[in-house]
């Protein structure tokens, strides 16, 4: 049970948790995995087993010294065999298998540790070139041989590379990510590895399913590793997915696949279901699924992890609006938005309790603005109703979705932001455990509620477009929730990209600006981007300066040094290599006009293909191709510098390279987009079947990007390949179930494959996806029609009730009625016998408000609408309403324009006359609406010769002599005789 217990402090990356009845069966492993978990990596590294079989090994160092020595030897081919001399060591001096798996386990997740540090978290660590207790690793990292470091560099560097996706060339020691990979490969006993080169020409399903099978079929270790494997070979998965420029489809695949139920069950503790060590396991565990599904853009699985999160967790969380002071002198408080949030106690007292330094907060040190608004009554609804009717109208939307009908924007599912941030418009709406909370002094939260708080901002971020007023407020109250918590109660990293995120979102306000760009920098050099390179703005904090002594020269492993905080919640929200966060501080300078201050920071990153995108940006595209070709100097087998070199110069070549060298997916959607919609320098027209085959190929390399299957999809159906769209759409809401658009085109691909009754599922899910589909009326007219031809009326009425208050909004008159299927739903309505009200089905009751309510508010001037509305109303024994109908159906035949020119127009309205006439005199004489000896029309009878003789005076000019004119004549001498 013990080594089980030391898998899961790994795992959650805490010595504090103590699982019931621990034992001290391996006091070794006990003190390496806690000198591990609190970052000291220097003594991990000097004890005995890592130090004598690992790095001063002879066989090792003779492997190392040859790879060194011989350039025949391929880098792969040095990593296989040192990697496996690392277990045929360890084999020899441990007494089991399980042993050295441990051992290897332990190796693995330290050089993972290790690169994660170095290169996402800080601080540096202060190795020095002159310590033997690196035994290889020195050789391969002497810092007086440029040529070693360039070649273990350069090959470590291809050897990550995947899907055509180079890494940052300046990574920092890319042999250790490579190195741990390798070892968890090993640990899988996996036949096929990620970093061989053959990697490229096998398809994403195939490397998942190859990897998988040996993992689940592998019996010879207990669940507990296995599982530990799988969680820890997933996150070195995705520190190699956040190295690269775009999502690789291959690692988010074999992540989630890695983060399975069987990993998570193989770790719970059985017979203590209810323990705190397993809410926090599976609270991190669902946390982890939300990240790498967020990576990889899947929002519906980033959604439901979330909630799964929450739901272990026992989070209460609500967005609600309150009144608040935001400057010194202001006296009446003002509308504003605030989180109430508070964690469950039990996960509060299991958390370790570390008292640390937070990264450093810029003050805005305004003489009018204050740090942090001053709130006072909680539950307004004033900002929020606000933010709703905004949201609704204009904003809140997903992101571009292109649909034959319409080029326009879907919009997010509304139950969707809810359930990521549930709003609360009115106090009496706010949860009972959060009423009573002072937004100026709310409670500490858990680490781990803090960290699901920034995933679901994250998330919102992601699915809405920049730039949006009252969702960057919606976020930045979500921030607040964090950064106004007690000094140092939350943990460094958290704390980090809380600061993060608000100087994004600050960087668009005038007044915060300034305070905004000076965090990302302040940021940047706790990081240690660029603290030896360049002067700093701010001094160092109190913990990097200890860091370095604490590192080298502390023996006691309780003590939690600074690297191990701020790894401790890493792998649970979306991993940031420090240069990532330099270059969004230099698109960041982009958007503020800086252009001198971003091209510093990318060409001290050697950022060259971003550099020349910055710019092609802004019009320099000859400096941007220069840049490039700078590139592909340093590294000709770059796909993605190839792939922008083609998105600048628009030369087909420069894709087809790209896809040659790493099968970039890019690469294939620009030629894809390229021959759908050839420019005119070209001389092409368009090619349709060329550009469907290119994005075969794109999305055989990416089989998990939305956007290309919809563009597959939309030319499948252009084409009249209606299986090839069935599959493209099927794929699309496999990724995304709440896209309305794409759920209608797979209607739409139904319908031509004869398949109704599915097509009308997919149409239903289209209708209930969001906002978007209140804004496509296409939809529900397809909608619609698909249930008339399945007979479905109570959809046909619900369809067009729908249908008339959208057209309406969009004013297209005539065309919102569908007037076939209201002469249907009539028929329908009247084969029935009428009943009083309160016996009515919803059919009749909606069917009456909408025939004789809804459709007389848009249409007024159509006669055939109002012979309708007396049909129904007829059937609702009222003739006094019916009559009313023939007289407003005849004026509107009567006072038509085009009555003295178009003979149709004239003939109407001589059928209007006569049926009016007939009117009068069937209902003239019936009992009136009150029922008190009154009749409905005294007069009727001067009124039809009214009627008469006004069309006879109408059309005599025209009409004279027809058909139509002499029937009029006629019915009038019928009406002198009554």
């Amino acid at each position: 049970m013990n080594l089980k217990n030391l898998y899961l402090k790994s795992i959650l990356q805490n010595t504090k948790l103590s699982p019931e009845n621990e034992d001290l069966s391996f006091p070794d492993l006990q003190n390496l995995f806690t000198s591990l978990i609190n970052g000291h990596y220097f003594l991990v590294l000097k004890h005995p087993i890592f130090a004598d079989n690992i790095l001063t090994s002879t066989k090792v160092i003779d492997i190392t010294k040859s790879y060194i020595e011989k350039e025949d030897i391929e880098a792969f081919q040095f990593v296989d065999d040192i990697v496996s001399q690392f277990f045929e060591n360890l084999s020899v001096v441990c007494e089991t298998n399980e042993i050295t798996s441990t051992y290897m386990y332990l190796l693995a997740v330290l050089f993972l540790q290790m690169f994660v540090t170095s290169n996402f978290s800080g601080p540096k660590l202060p190795f020095q070139s002159s310590d033997s207790e690196l035994g290889f690793l020195q050789l391969l990292f002497r810092k007086d041989n440029n040529r070693i470091l360039s070649k273990v560099q350069n090959d470590c560097l291809q050897l990550l590379n995947i899907n055509g996706f180079a890494p940052y060339h300046l990574s920092e020691s890319p042999l250790l990510l490579v190195l741990s990979l390798r070892i968890f490969e090993k640990l899988h006993h996996c036949d096929i590895s990620l970093l061989h080169p053959s990697i490229s020409s096998i398809s994403t399903e195939e490397i998942v399913q190859k990897s998988m099978d040996v993992v689940l079929g592998h019996k010879t270790l207990p669940d507990y590793i296995m599982g530990s494997i799988s969680w820890f070979r997933a996150r070195a998965c995705q520190v190699q997915q956040a190295l690269l420029a775009e999502i690789s489809p291959v690692l988010t695949s074999l992540s989630l696949n890695l983060l399975s139920n069987n990993t998570l069950h193989s770790l719970i503790d059985q017979e203590n279901s209810s323990s705190q060590i397993n809410q926090s396991l599976l609270i991190t565990y669902y946390l982890e699924v939300a990240n790498v599904a967020l990576s990889g853009e899947l929002e519906s699985q980033t959604l439901d992890a979330i909630m799964n999160a929450n739901r272990v967790s026992g989070l209460s969380l609500v967005l609600t609006g309150c009144k608040a002071k935001f400057t010194q002198y202001q006296e009446k408080s003002t509308a504003a938005l605030t989180v109430l949030a508070k964690s469950n106690d039990a996960l509060l007292r299991a958390e370790q309790t570390e008292k640390t330094f937070n990264p450093l907060d810029v003050k805005l040190n305004d003489d009018l603005f204050l740090d942090r608004p001053k709130y006072d009554s909680i539950g307004d609804d004033e900002l929020l109703q606000e933010t709703e009717e905004y949201n609704e109208e204009e904003n809140y939307i997903k992101r571009i979705k292109v649909d034959f009908s319409q080029s326009s924007e879907s919009g997010l599912s509304q139950t969707f932001t809810e359930q990521l941030l549930p709003i609360a418009k009115k106090e009496s709406d706010i949860p009972a455990a959060l009423c009573k909370l002072d937004p100026n002094n709310q409670p500490n939260l858990a680490n781990l509620d803090h960290v699901q708080l920034l995933l679901r901002m994250q998330t919102i971020l992601n699915n809405t477009p920049s730039g949006n007023v009252l969702v960057n407020e919606e976020l930045i109250a979500v921030i607040q929730r964090t950064l106004f918590s007690e000094v140092n109660s939350v943990n460094w990293l958290i704390y980090a990209r809380a600061l993060w995120y608000r100087s994004l979102l600050e960087t668009a306000r005038s007044r915060t600006v300034e305070r905004g760009v000076l965090q990302l920098y302040s940021l940047v050099e706790e990081l240690g981007v660029n603290s030896e390179k360049t002067a700093r703005l701010f001094p160092k904090t109190e913990d990097e300066v200890n860091f370095s002594i604490n590192f080298r020269d502390s023996t006691d492993i309780q003590l939690t040094l600074t690297n191990s905080v701020r790894l401790r919640y890493i792998y649970q929200l979306p991993l940031m290599p420090k240069w990532a966060m330099d270059s969004k501080l230099a698109e960041k300078l982009m958007e503020l006009g800086s252009l001198k201050s971003a091209l510093e920071i990318y060409e001290r990153l050697e950022k060259w293909t971003d550099a020349a995108l910055c710019y092609a940006s802004t019009g320099d595209e000859s400096r941007g191709i220069e840049l490039i070709k700078r590139a592909l100097d340093c590294n000709p087998r770059d796909a993605r510098s190839w792939s922008v070199l083609g998105d600048i110069t628009g030369d087909p070549d420069m894709w087809l390279k790209a896809w040659e060298i790493g099968k970039y997916a890019n690469a294939k959607r620009s030629l894809a987009k390229y021959y759908y919609n050839p420019p005119k320098s070209s001389g092409l027209s368009r090619q349709l079947m060329t550009a469907i085959e290119h994005m075969y190929d794109c999305l055989s390399a990416n089989p998990l990007n939305f956007q290309n299957w919809f563009f597959y999809g939309c030319m499948g159906l252009e084409a009249e390949k209606v299986d090839l769209a069935a599959e493209a759409f099927t794929r699309c809401i496999a990724l995304d179930d709440t896209n309305s658009y794409a759920w209608s085109n797979l209607a739409s691909a139904l319908i031509k494959l004869n398949k109704l009754p599915e097509a009308f599922n997919a149409l239903k899910k289209s209708v209930n996806s969001g906002d978007s589909a209140k804004k496509s009326w296409r939809i529900w007219e397809n909608y619609l029609i698909v249930a008339a031809k399945l007979n479905k009326w109570d959809d046909v009425l619900y369809a067009s009730v729908v249908l008339l208050n959208r057209k309406k909004d969009l004013d297209h008159n005539k065309s919102s009625i569908d007037l076939p299927v209201v002469e249907k739903l009539v028929e329908l309505l009247v084969s029935e016998p009428f009943e009083e009200v309160k016996s009515q089905r919803y059919f009749q009751k909606t069917c009456v408000n909408f025939i004789c309510n809804m459709i007389p508010s848009v249409l007024h001037h159509d006669a055939r609408i109002w012979r309708i509305i007396a049909k129904v109303d007829l059937w609702r024994k009222k003739p006094w309403l019916a009559l009313e109908d023939y007289e407003k159906a005849y004026r509107a035949a009567s006072n038509n324009p085009e009555l003295q020119s178009n003979e149709n127009v004239w003939n109407s309205a001589v059928d209007a006359c006569i049926e009016l006439i007939s009117a009068y005199e069937n209902f003239g004489e019936l009992e009136g609406r009150h029922g008190a000896g009154d009749i409905i029309c005294k007069d009727w009878r001067f009124k039809a010769k009214s009627a008469i003789r006004s069309l006879i005076s109408k059309g005599k000019t025209s009409w004279e002599y027809t058909e139509s004119y002499e029937r009029l004549l006629e019915l009038k001498c019928e009406v002198i005789k009554m």
